[in-house]
């Protein structure tokens, strides 16, 4: 057995486990197939054992792996934050690009902020994409670095990942500002009468029968009409004599800025939204990216 340990192949290990095959963990490291596999070898004789065998198309860490798993993460952390000392100031003396993942109406939120003040991003520009509906696909830009940043429902759980909760919001009703029919509030019988927008939750698997919420036997958020885009259905709720239901964190927001009301309701609903930002455990010590969460999560 030799006496030193390199970092490298203990992060070798580590990326294995997280990313779950040889050539994703070469991508996520830069490096080729045959760098990580030579680093497998060494560790293997480091360790005089097997540490990973094939299954599948993947590989498989054998139980003395995972017990390495639980020391090396944490020693590669402490080095990773060590190293980082002064990213913050780095961070801001060299803007950057950032890569923003998120739902459309939050893509709006954001620009909105990055405009109005442009002092927020400290010089670094932004591109900012819409996020895919598929979970692996969010997962898969987020593990090779394609985005710094993915804001939406929750995703599976990752090891390369970290994330964040934002909000978890209850819905309030919205209308236009000069509907004609509903005042300050609205009763179960009129709502029922209204022409209610809704949205495709983006975790909604197409094909899938639409989602109610039962009511005394009646589907109190069965909605005839939906979008996939939020941004659109408050555009339409803002022009036309239609109502709504949006997260009550972003309720504030959305009234100023599509020219709509909050409406009182004299019934339950239990739904609520929960969104997350998710970035690569790299990333962490990101200030932007620190930024950016600290600003959504206080919106509640």
């Amino acid at each position: 057995m030799q006496s030193k340990l390199d970092l490298n192949l203990a992060r070798i290990l580590c990326e294995i486990i997280d990313a779950g095959s040889v050539s994703a963990a070469a991508e996520s490291l830069n490096t080729n197939i045959s760098g990580i596999s030579t680093g497998l070898n060494k560790l293997r004789k480091y360790h005089d054992n097997v540490l990973f065998f094939r299954q599948g198309n993947g590989m498989k860490p054998t139980a003395l792996a995972l017990e390495l798993y639980k020391f090396y993460r944490p020693a590669l952390s402490l080095f990773d934050e060590a190293s980082k000392l002064n990213g913050d100031k780095l961070q801001l003396a060299s803007p950057t690009k950032l890569r923003i993942a998120t739902i459309a109406l939050l893509d709006l939120l954001l620009v909105d902020k990055f405009l109005d003040e442009p002092d927020f991003c400290n010089g670094s520009s932004w591109d900012i994409l819409a996020i895919p509906r598929d979970p692996a696909t969010r997962i898969e830009h987020l593990r090779r670095k394609q985005v710094d940043i993915d804001i939406g429902v929750a995703l599976p759980r990752d090891g390369a990942l970290i994330s964040y909760p934002l909000f978890n919001s209850r819905l309030v009703m919205v209308c236009k500002n000069d509907h004609p029919r509903i005042k300050q509030r609205i009763t179960l019988e009129q709502y029922r009468k209204e022409s209610l927008l809704g949205l495709i939750s983006a975790d909604e698997k197409f094909g899938k029968e639409i989602p109610i919420v039962q009511y005394s036997d009646n589907s109190l958020l069965f909605k005839q009409s939906r979008s996939s885009s939020m941004v659109n259905i408050l555009l339409q709720v803002s022009t036309r004599e239609s109502v709504t239901f949006v997260p009550s964190a972003l309720a504030p927001w959305i009234c100023q800025r599509f020219n709509l009301r909050l409406i009182e309701y004299d019934f339950v609903l239990n739904d609520t939204v929960t969104l997350y930002a998710h970035l690569h455990r790299a990333e962490k010590n990101n200030v932007m990216l620190k930024k950016i969460i600290s600003f959504l999560s206080n919106l509640e």
